[in-house]
């Protein structure tokens, strides 16, 4: 009886025996053939690593927007998914993905200091950097957050962003344990729909023991 060696494998089989891991990511993301799947190879790839940032948030605690977001990029780049931290896109963007196919994903972080500070953010990735035109119409509002009940936080957010911005809708809320909702607008320069996810990486470290 032949048994299969990893050659003998299909590239629909090698994707079903990794599953959702990081290798699978790197291959899914080397023949995504749409924009939408690229966004949530992305999503998932950017799950583990604010789980990452979350684990290590003891020795990160001094670390501020640049170097935690660098970190992010790094890690993104590592596990084959092209991140540029801080490139000029009409302003310099936190975090800056492109693919083939015209496509360009945009992060803007912030550490919470208030939300006025959020909404600066907000307004950089959503009337400065992002445009809404075809396969440019994604980006991540990321939240770094050290004072603790950040689900508080995020929701004291989306509130005050939809009640100062009435073209902002929430298209997907806070659910269970998910620490992200998202909105979606008319972008001003193309007309078209942008969509963000709004997402808060609690990294609060005061240990009683």
């Amino acid at each position: 009886m032949h048994r299969m060696s990893p050659e003998d494998l299909t590239l629909e089989q090698y994707l079903a025996f990794c599953g959702g891991g990081p290798a699978a990511r790197v291959l899914r993301w080397q023949i995504a053939k749409t924009h939408s799947a690229r966004v949530q190879i992305i999503e998932e790839a950017l799950a583990d690593y604010y789980s990452r940032l979350v684990d290590t948030r003891g020795q990160d605690k001094k670390f501020g927007e640049d170097a935690l977001t660098m970190q992010l990029a790094n890690m993104l780049a590592a596990g084959g998914i092209p991140a540029v931290h801080d490139e000029h896109v009409n302003g310099h963007c936190d975090l800056v993905i492109r693919a083939n196919g015209n496509f360009m994903w945009l992060g803007e972080a912030k550490v919470h200091g208030g939300y006025k500070w959020l909404d600066d953010g907000f307004q950089q990735l959503s009337t400065r950097y992002g445009t809404a035109m075809e396969g440019r119409d994604h980006g991540e509002l990321i939240i770094y957050h050290r004072q603790g009940d950040s689900r508080a936080v995020l929701e004291e957010w989306r509130d005050r962003l939809t009640a100062a911005n009435d073209n902002v809708a929430v298209s997907e809320d806070i659910e269970n344990q998910r620490l992200y909702f998202r909105t979606e607008h008319t972008c001003a320069n193309s007309g078209c729909t942008y969509y963000t996810r709004h997402h808060i990486v609690p990294l609060m470290h005061d240990p009683k023991k």
